[in-house]
């Protein structure tokens, strides 16, 4: 329960998912109208599918994992992206999130 409600795990998968979601649109619709013949060409079925699961998958991987690596229960308290495995890799979060 800390780790996915309170650390906001869940909300940062749906956050980056949203994001990567939006990305995925904004490219497949320039695609679709400034490479008309390409697009026509070249798009299968399989594309979509893939372009629905990247969003999550990133998500998954880009916010739950490291909050689930980094955040502990000490004493009743949920300390949320905390414990890192060395001080390199807690320096390069503290950089990604005051940005």
């Amino acid at each position: 329960m800390c780790i996915l409600m309170e650390a906001g795990a869940l909300a940062g998968v749906f956050m980056h998912g949203e994001k990567i979601g939006l990305v995925v649109i904004t490219l497949e619709r320039y695609f679709m109208i400034v490479h008309a013949v390409a697009h026509r060409k070249h798009y299968r079925g399989w594309m979509t599918k893939v372009g629905v699961a990247v969003p999550w998958i990133s998500g998954v991987c880009m916010a739950l994992l490291p909050s689930i690596g980094t955040s502990r229960v000490v004493n009743g308290r949920c300390f949320r992206m905390t414990f890192w495995p060395s001080k390199t890799a807690a320096s390069v979060s503290r950089l990604t999130t005051s940005s």
